[in-house]
């Protein structure tokens, strides 16, 4: 055992019972914490893996500014 784990087991053995319910509640939410990091970082790299087998290369021809120019013709027309 490490010893910060040996430090916390002493803390827990000098508190009263009283408040063993707060520890448990307390070392519950840490654990499910810790199984949602992982689980969140396996579902992020599975949506960069996804995305990137979508990836495509852009047409030779193509012009950001102009594409940039008509995406906002189109947005704010009407704004007139």
């Amino acid at each position: 055992m490490t010893l910060m784990k040996e430090k916390a087991v002493e803390m827990i053995r000098r508190m009263p019972e009283d408040n063993m319910t707060y520890v448990i509640n307390i070392l519950q939410n840490l654990e499910a914490m810790s199984v949602d990091k992982d689980t969140d970082r396996k579902r992020a790299k599975s949506a960069l893996a996804e995305i990137l087998s979508m990836e495509k290369r852009l047409p030779d021809d193509f012009d950001p500014k102009k594409e940039l120019e008509e995406a906002r013709t189109e947005k704010y027309e009407n704004l007139g």
